[in-house]
């Protein structure tokens, strides 16, 4: 097992985020790099009717000089709403979808919650909790390289390259919605694994 590992955020992040993390003892997160654009830090995959759909969380005016927990999430437009609804359009089928809907449609209603660096955060201690597991996420006090027991994964996954960090993949394929229509989409974000695989989640992640 990695001593610690050193993360980005992401918004429902990808499959793979998951599995490296629980292969590490402590898990940090980055919380002062600069915001990247086009990036998992604001989107995530799932698998649609139509095929894999990009859901993009739309911002106020960020570039690369903001950093990352300074940025705004664009709130006069309804996008809550509509990845709520593609999700449930998605996986409202699926075998667990009814077991983990309230948990993450509750964050959703969370409007007071503006900030895209404290609303992933927000997800990804759902989903640890969801995967009963005993994480801490840990904060860095700054930007820099980290310390030779911490492997560095903030430039390990990429939206526009979905295989990027995914060498830990198991290659069992599990069942997907849709799976009549479209051959296996591996890496989705772990929305795809916990609506359609539930309580063995994390023993597929580890």
């Amino acid at each position: 097992m990695i001593t610690s590992g050193l993360f980005t955020i992401a918004y429902l992040p990808p499959i793979a985020w998951f599995q490296h993390a629980l292969q590490c003892e402590n898990i940090f997160i980055e919380a002062h790099e600069n915001y990247n654009k086009q990036s998992y830090r604001n989107r995530c995959k799932i698998l649609s009717a139509n095929g894999v759909l990009d859901l993009s969380i739309p911002i106020i005016q960020a570039n690369s000089k903001h950093t990352i927990k300074n940025v705004v999430t664009q709130e006069n437009e309804p996008w809550r709403k509509i990845h709520w609804q593609a999700i449930c359009s998605a996986y409202g089928k699926s075998a667990f979808f009814l077991y983990y809907r309230d948990d993450f449609e509750a964050i959703y209603k969370q409007t007071d919650c503006t900030h895209l660096f404290e609303l992933n955060i927000l997800f990804i201690k759902l989903i640890f909790k969801l995967l009963k597991t005993n994480c801490e996420l840990q904060f860095t006090h700054k930007y820099d390289e980290p310390s030779v027991h911490t492997r560095d994964f903030r430039n390990s996954f990429q939206a526009k390259n979905p295989a990027l960090g995914s060498e830990l993949l198991v290659q069992t394929n599990y069942y997907q919605v849709f799976a009549e229509k479209f051959p296996f989409q591996p890496n989705l974000s772990i929305l795809d694994l916990l609506f359609n695989v539930g309580p063995i989640s994390k023993e597929y992640l580890i």
